[in-house]
């Protein structure tokens, strides 16, 4: 290779890593821009995301290790209505039929309800939750519902949708031993 031919391999080279280089801080650019003009989402304080307008301190709870032969165990939830205006529960389900929940209210216990399945939808509640009002979600869950095949590490979800289409999810774990 000539002095000539190799001088214009090194330029060639240098514009390469040049333009490598330049696409790559525009993509790191691009992806900041579109996190930064995303619009937020509400996040607990264990870092689950939410999309709802009712609020709450905690979307997950940890039994630890439990046994289906002492039976079912309880968690309640706090939930509050954080926007000015009342809110209506429009449904409250579950992942799995091992689980169900209650939503209470002040005045009453509206449930419980259990996993959408066999034909059977979700039934509609419409229970409105005035501006500012606090209310709870009870969660039972049945570690013997799934007999011995339920022995194990279980993770569970809780749906809390609300009229204006959005919805508040909780969790539960165990560790569920015979």
């Amino acid at each position: 290779m000539s002095h000539r031919s190799h001088h214009h391999a090194a330029i060639n080279h240098r514009s390469t890593t040049w333009i490598v280089l330049g696409i790559g801080v525009g993509m790191f650019l691009l992806v900041g821009a579109l996190i930064a003009l995303s619009p937020p989402s509400a996040q607990s304080q264990n870092g689950a995301v939410s999309d709802s307008a009712l609020s709450t301190l905690e979307t997950a709870y940890d039994f630890g290790t439990i046994s289906m032969a002492s039976g079912k165990v309880t968690v309640l939830f706090n939930i509050n209505n954080a926007v000015s205006s009342p809110l209506t529960v429009r449904k409250l389900y579950t992942s799995c039929m091992c689980t169900s929940a209650t939503l209470l209210l002040a005045d009453r216990r509206v449930g419980p309800f259990s996993m959408e399945g066999h034909g059977s939808p979700v039934p509609t509640i419409n229970e409105e939750l005035p501006a500012g009002q606090e209310a709870q979600i009870e969660v039972v869950f049945d570690p013997a519902a799934h007999g011995p095949a339920g022995v194990g590490p279980i993770s569970r979800n809780v749906f809390v949708e609300t009229t204006d289409g959005k919805k508040l999810v909780f969790e539960i774990k165990a560790q569920v031993t015979p």
